[in-house]
């Protein structure tokens, strides 16, 4: 697909309109109008020149898609997003969010305003991840966060002062959904929480009480204590008739996501995720990653706890490596089973480098290697698609260890299996739609386009010097 994305300013302002006024007029009729639909040349011009500039996506020749970027406080505004009707179905529209995601490094946040009326067009930002913030009719203000801190907790004292540290900057009025599954710490974290507001009461898990409410001990904000696993959606919560302690308590809701979001404008969305499915294992060896996301205006000046650690690596689409743990390939089968494992790469060394494939779809260099069939086993998965993308047999492949990586805005979590081989001949490459281009990289070389997470995982799997041993152990 010939698709290309240019950032523009006010001087292709009429570029932006011939996309966005056909876009808008193709839309069902609304009551008041689209501001769009009358905002003349010059008012968009001028819209164009706030500093930000926006986005024309180039389609075959044509210019297909554009949106307009408006920075506020922290926040990215996306305004006048269209894509002609005759375009569509082509995924330009996410191309062009993916492309306000890189053109809005350093905010917090991407925010769109949609309408009621316009059900499918919600549901697509949605789809994007985005979610509603705000609601003053006909508009609907919704919000994708583009910052997630990561934090380790190799055991429950470690949880406790990551709650602890968090407490020292609440204040009432907050919420934090809380989520992760049985057993990952998710009262543990709470009563760091507790212990910080210092509040009256033992925190232990509200399963069977659904809320529980803890008075401050030193006329700070109370604490109140929501679990809802058992709750079949946000009309259940409402009648839990929290909105009375909301203002005047910092509220903690368990199991929450997807059911609490539409508390509160702002929310911290903690989440938390464990290796391993065996709650008897030394805690040592099952070490909890805590993932904060900050969402809505209360968080943008949010101080991070100092015990926040950067990702392993990362891309520009969000994706994070989270951490990386070497183990015996006979203890995949002992992995989280609430985490998939749908991924194999190869790590193959090759003529003083190791092998990289170009996905002409992504336009990105990254390791060979892919989806794990039904009935497949990661190590089947990683020999089958090196062949298929490589045109050449793997030989003798060892095991390296897992990858956790999040993804993307749906911050979906997931395992990659790592393997490693030597080639010693040729490499039979034959180009094909997905993967154009084979190369063997040194590392070394500047190879524009490469993956960070891929290439980071090389990296660990080839044990190079300068990783550190701390940075291969996590």
């Amino acid at each position: 697909m010939s698709l290309e994305i240019r950032h523009v300013g006010a001087e292709e302002a009429e570029a932006v309109r011939a996309v966005v006024l056909p876009a808008f007029e193709a839309r069902p009729p609304l009551d008041p109008p689209a501001a769009a639909l009358s905002e003349s040349l010059t008012e968009l011009a001028a819209l164009l020149a706030n500093g930000a500039g926006g986005l024309v996506a180039r389609f075959e020749g044509e210019d297909v898609g554009a949106l307009v970027l408006d920075p506020k406080g922290s926040t990215m505004y996306l305004r006048r997003f269209g894509v002609l009707p005759s375009a569509q179905g082509h995924g330009i529209a996410k191309m062009l969010i993916d492309a306000a995601v890189d053109a809005a490094n350093g905010y917090d946040d991407l925010t769109v305003v949609t309408r009621e009326e316009l059900p499918r067009t919600r549901r697509f930002w949605e789809r994007q991840g985005f979610r509603e913030v705000r609601r003053a009719s006909p508009n609907v203000e919704l919000r994708r966060p583009l910052r997630t801190f990561l934090f380790d907790a190799p055991d429950a004292d470690s949880m406790r002062d990551i709650g602890r540290a968090l407490a020292g900057q609440l204040t009432a009025g907050d919420l934090i959904v809380l989520s992760g599954e049985l057993g990952a710490g998710k009262t543990t974290f709470t009563q760091g929480i507790g212990a910080g507001l210092e509040v009256r009461g033992d925190i232990t898990s509200p399963t069977f009480v659904i809320a529980r409410e803890h008075p401050s001990l030193v006329e700070g904000p109370g604490l109140v204590h929501v679990d809802a696993y058992r709750l079949g959606g946000i009309g259940e919560l409402d009648d839990l008739d929290l909105d009375a302690s909301l203002d005047e308590s910092v509220t903690v809701v368990e199991w929450g996501e997807g059911v609490a979001e539409g508390l509160a404008e702002s929310r911290l969305e903690v989440r938390i995720i464990r290796a391993l499915a065996d709650d008897d294992v030394d805690t040592e060896l099952d070490p909890r990653r805590v993932l904060m996301t900050p969402i809505g205006p209360r968080w943008y000046s949010m101080e991070v706890p100092s015990s926040q650690r950067p990702p392993l690596a990362e891309k520009l689409n969000e994706n994070l490596l989270l951490d990386f743990r070497r183990c015996d390939e006979s203890e995949l089968t002992d992995l989280d089973p609430s985490i998939p494992l749908p991924l194999a790469l190869m790590v193959a060394e090759h003529a003083g480098g190791v092998v990289m494939v170009h996905n002409s779809w992504r336009d990105e260099w990254e390791l060979p290697g892919g989806q794990i069939h039904e009935e497949e086993t990661p190590r089947e998965a990683a020999v089958r698609e090196f062949l298929d993308e490589t045109g050449t047999p793997a030989g003798a492949v060892e095991f390296v260890g897992v990858g956790t990586v999040q993804l993307g805005h749906e911050r979906r979590i997931e395992f990659v299996a790592v393997y490693r081989t030597a080639l010693g001949g040729d490499v039979d490459f034959a180009p094909n739609d997905e993967i154009d281009e084979l190369r063997t990289w040194d590392l070394v070389s500047d190879l524009p386009g490469v993956s960070g997470i891929d290439a980071h995982l090389t990296e660990l799997a080839l044990e190079r010097p300068e990783v550190s041993d701390a940075a291969a152990s996590q």
